[in-house]
């Protein structure tokens, strides 16, 4: 009985660690309150800022914190259903991405390559 509980709780505290990413957290929030989206650029453009812009709140990535990493988490509170537009800043102009549906807890995946947004991964 003791190792069929012990069983039990190690594959509960695995299952719930890989479940929670630091990086997809916003205190006070469950995890179906917040859209998180993973921009991986391929171009090589010297990227100034990046913009997440949805209807409760934006975030944004400043050049300095992006250097050499070519994928990217912004994350903003999001309750309900609505749109977001994900913006990326260079020294010679603004690439954006066209209006995308989502809902609270979706975990949305973009592309960057040859300055056109494509959607790799949904929900």
């Amino acid at each position: 009985m003791k190792r069929h509980t012990f069983t039990v709780l190690t594959l509960f505290m695995v299952t719930g660690l890989a479940g929670c990413s630091h990086d997809e957290k916003i205190e006070g929030l469950k995890s179906n309150e917040i859209l998180v989206v993973t921009l991986e650029i391929t171009d090589d453009i010297d990227v100034e800022e990046i913009r997440l812009i949805a209807k409760e709140g934006t975030d944004l990535v400043k050049g300095d914190k992006i250097r050499n990493r070519r994928k990217i988490k912004l994350k903003v509170p999001y309750k309900g259903e609505g749109t977001f537009t994900i913006c990326v800043y260079t020294k010679t102009g603004v690439i954006c991405s066209l209006e995308c549906y989502a809902e609270g807890g979706y975990r949305p995946g973009l592309k960057l390559t040859n300055n056109r947004f494509e959607t790799v991964k949904w929900f």
